[in-house]
């Protein structure tokens, strides 16, 4: 039987979705929000409690994908509105949470994130949004992209990110560092080429 009594946790004052056990960025074991709130009073002038989801995921809306310092300033915006959200750990190698929020909110809370980007990044003014950016063209000579392109057929730019490479026998998208093919097997290490 799934536990679903929202975590937070004790040390950095994150909240998490209710099966999460450990702090990913703590690295402490998670209270349930009702012992937390037992364990630790508000002192006067400190952020409110942020309010954590125990809703089913698959109900809220996205927010942001972000890191940690910009997903606690964030969560403390959020807090002082009075929205409630969740956050999940999405990509652990990179240390992004996402914070989700309930749909009837998610006009309010992308008005308080525009602002904490303002406040992250403050010569961001003019920036696009990811949502109204286009990547079905290659950024340099607006050749038509495939879904799995990773160089543009046209002018050859790398679209690939950092982390992923072809692998040179079966040309499966694999991780940089990988030292054999999971998909063929063939040895990967690119020290040996």
């Amino acid at each position: 039987m799934a536990n679903y009594d929202s975590v937070v946790c004790p040390k950095c004052k994150v909240g998490f979705a209710p099966d999460t056990e450990i702090c990913p960025i703590c690295k402490i074991p998670l209270v349930s929000e009702g012992k937390f709130e037992d364990k630790f009073e508000d002192e006067p002038g400190e952020t409110p409690k942020p309010i954590i989801l125990d809703d089913d995921i698959s109900s809220l809306k996205e927010l942001r994908t972000a890191g940690v310092d910009w997903t606690h300033h964030l969560q403390d915006k959020l807090a002082e509105a009075g929205i409630p959200h969740c956050i999940e750990q999405s990509d652990p190698r990179r240390m992004l949470f996402t914070v989700y929020v309930r749909p009837e909110d998610l006009p309010r809370a992308k008005d308080i994130d525009e602002k904490v980007f303002a406040e992250e990044v403050p010569d961001g003014d003019g920036m696009p949004h990811v949502e109204d950016l286009d990547f079905s063209h290659c950024p340099a000579c607006g050749n038509q992209l495939g879904e799995n392109d990773l160089k543009c057929s046209s002018c050859g730019l790398n679209l690939s990110p950092a982390d992923q490479r072809k692998c040179s026998n079966c040309d499966e998208v694999i991780d940089a560092d990988a030292r054999f093919c999971p998909y063929c097997g063939c040895d990967a290490d690119l020290s040996k080429e």
